[in-house]
């Protein structure tokens, strides 16, 4: 089945007064909402960079982190049909090599591992931003995406959202997880196409030592906590 697909503007960037900016904060910070990291952010150190700002191993330019520094109050592993692919010569925050993008689509012949963290809707939008290279988190007039964005997606799995044109702007519904919805990013529409085509202008590439290793140390954690939650547990 194919994905869906909802185009919205980005919001305006002008400079916001406090009390416009902490309107939208007051009020996602209220809705509870899992992001699906498929890339670097399965390690939960590098994760909690874009919560509570700084950088790890191999990273060159630390974040700024979320106004709500707030830790996940909860971390889960799932599969989801899709597939997974690498992408793009560069990043600033890697390096040279690709970096993790989803085909928001199902898919019958791929599955991807992705980690839950369950944050608010506001720290989601602060993850949104930095993950398109917001830097300046203390003047965010409006929610990229709001509670009206989130119903509008909520109706299919894999119904995707476009609300920027930068690398990682478009937010994918991915189902439920105890009645609270899961959501990702990947690339925008129109790189998903370039990606798709013969010849590519941007290239598909494996990803560098640094990016690769912290996806690596991800999955790792996620294998140390599946042995010690068996660990203590007796036979039926």
């Amino acid at each position: 089945m194919a994905s869906s697909k909802t185009e919205v503007g980005a919001p305006s960037q002008g400079q916001p007064t406090s009390s416009a900016a902490n309107s939208w904060r007051s009020e996602l910070s209220q809705i509870p909402i899992w992001y699906a990291s498929y890339g670097s952010n399965m390690c939960e150190k590098r994760f909690s960079c874009y919560i509570e700002g700084g950088k790890v191993d191999g990273m060159i330019n630390p974040c700024p982190g979320s106004k709500d520094p707030t830790l996940p109050s909860e971390k889960l592993w799932r599969h989801f049909p899709c597939r997974l692919f690498f992408g793009r010569e560069s990043t600033i925050t890697w390096g040279p090599g690709g970096v993790a993008f989803i085909l928001p689509e199902t898919s019958s012949e791929d599955t991807t591992r992705m980690c839950l963290y369950k944050i608010s809707l506001e720290q989601f939008n602060d993850v949104l931003l930095q993950e398109n290279g917001h830097k300046d988190m203390d003047n965010v007039e409006s929610a990229y995406f709001d509670q009206t964005h989130l119903d509008a997606i909520r109706t299919e799995e894999f119904k995707s959202t476009h609300v920027t044109g930068r690398w990682y702007g478009n937010v994918v519904y991915l189902g439920e997880e105890e009645n609270i919805p899961i959501l990702t990013l990947t690339c925008a529409p129109q790189y998903i196409e370039d990606f798709k085509s013969e010849e590519p202008n941007t290239p598909l590439r494996a990803p560098g030592d640094a990016y690769k290793n912290t996806l690596i140390q991800g999955l790792v954690e996620e294998a140390r906590d599946y042995i010690d939650k068996s660990a203590g547990k007796r036979p039926l």
